[in-house]
């Protein structure tokens, strides 16, 4: 009976040592595209994994034919710190978790960069308010953190809010909704740690010649809100 539960540990233990070493082995890799925010076309920057010591774990850098990168190496399981870093753009950080596996993986992960160029319009990527509302709506604040990651790791860049209206119907209250949302996302960042002395902002009362309102009425449940753009102003 000894005899077999000493064979039985040591299958399991050798088991479990080869399932170890399975996992200590396996490789991660990342990769996707990196595109600019404005446009959406390619953008060629420097990607760099920082592991959980801070040490770079692996690096690329995106194509500027297409944006394409990859890194590999990877541990299955860990959280990398991401830098996105070139002269051209802001620099930005973001965090990448990779998936627990027991065999080769590759994790999908694209960027939208931002032109770091005085006058460049950034449109924000969802709408952080209701229709004909200036309070930001449930949520904004996980879409809004990116933008303020950006703010705050390039100090030196000012920048101005811009907000368009909904509906055309009145100047007088379309001037008015879009300087409260103006000064609702300035308070925002503000109170995220930007500096209230790099943000301007700047109301509308027509429509944003950009992305005006539809000439047909929109589907039913989907409604157009004007948009809101983060202006660069100074580098």
């Amino acid at each position: 009976m000894k005899k077999i539960l000493t064979l039985v540990l040591t299958l399991s233990s050798l088991f479990f040592s080869h399932s170890l070493f399975a996992q200590i082995n396996v490789v991660v890799s990342v990769t996707g595209t990196v595109l600019k925010a404005n446009d959406r076309n390619p953008a060629s920057v420097n990607i760099t994994f920082y592991d959980s010591n801070n040490k770079r774990v692996g690096s690329s850098r995106s194509n500027a034919k297409d944006g394409y990168y990859l890194v590999t190496g990877l541990k299955p399981g860990e959280t990398y710190k991401v830098k996105i870093e070139h002269p051209d753009f802001f620099q930005e950080e973001v965090t990448v978790s990779t998936p627990r596996t027991s065999k080769y993986s590759e994790l999908s992960r694209d960027f939208l960069v931002k032109p770091l160029i005085s006058g460049i319009r950034l449109p924000l990527p969802v709408t952080p308010f209701e229709l004909n509302k200036s309070k930001l709506r449930v949520g904004s604040e996980e879409f809004l953190a990116e933008t303020v990651e950006a703010l705050l790791m390039n100090p030196s860049v000012k920048v101005q809010i811009s907000s368009y209206p909904d509906e055309m119907e009145s100047k007088e209250a379309n001037i008015k909704l879009t300087r409260e949302r103006c000064e609702t996302l300035k308070a925002f960042f503000v109170a995220k740690g930007v500096s209230a002395d790099r943000i301007s902002i700047v109301p509308s009362e027509n429509a944003d010649p950009i992305n005006p309102p539809p000439m047909k009425k929109a589907a039913k449940g989907k409604r157009y809100i004007g948009s809101t753009y983060i202006v660069v102003t100074k580098i």
